[in-house]
């Protein structure tokens, strides 16, 4: 049953991009995240919640599949909960065209007070696990990222 739950959640998120990725200018986002602007990341990413999400959607999970969905969307490589380091990233995105590479690690937050902490939790999370050591050599630049979510809002913070 569970899968079945998790099959349709995707397809859920998949319906929304599809439906909407023509009227969504993402450009500014991934602009934002390739040159590790923040500030632009969270204010685009903040839209993007506004427009697109609902008071049920308001879990970890959601907003996981919510990120990963935002860059398949686009036409990027995305791996999600793929296993490396020691331990499994949310999300993997890549540029393989300029040999780039974004590993997101994403925490739900209580309250909106602790999006600031739970951000450094994340960056602290890929360090510890050591999820960028796999794309030191392969890749030209590594960007890491901790991103906290709480309901319709966002911060993403640069490590």
């Amino acid at each position: 049953m569970r899968r079945f739950w998790e099959y349709g959640k995707r397809m859920k998120i998949r319906k929304l991009f599809e439906d909407n990725s023509k009227i969504w200018n993402r450009q500014p986002l991934f602009d934002a995240v390739w040159k590790k602007d923040t500030e632009t990341a969270t204010k685009e990413m903040n839209k993007l919640l506004r427009k697109t999400i609902s008071y049920h959607d308001y879990k970890e999970d959601f907003y996981h599949a919510f990120l990963a969905g935002i860059f398949a969307g686009a036409g990027y490589m995305v791996e999600s909960n793929k296993e490396h380091g020691e331990g499994r990233s949310d999300v993997v995105v890549y540029d393989s065209i300029d040999g780039r590479v974004v590993i997101f690690e994403a925490k739900y937050s209580k309250t909106v007070d602790a999006m600031d902490q739970d951000c450094q939790a994340a960056i602290k999370q890929i360090d510890q696990r050591m999820y960028a050591k796999e794309y030191e050599d392969s890749c030209d630049e590594v960007i890491c990222y901790g991103i906290s979510f709480y309901k319709k809002r966002c911060t993403i913070l640069k490590k």
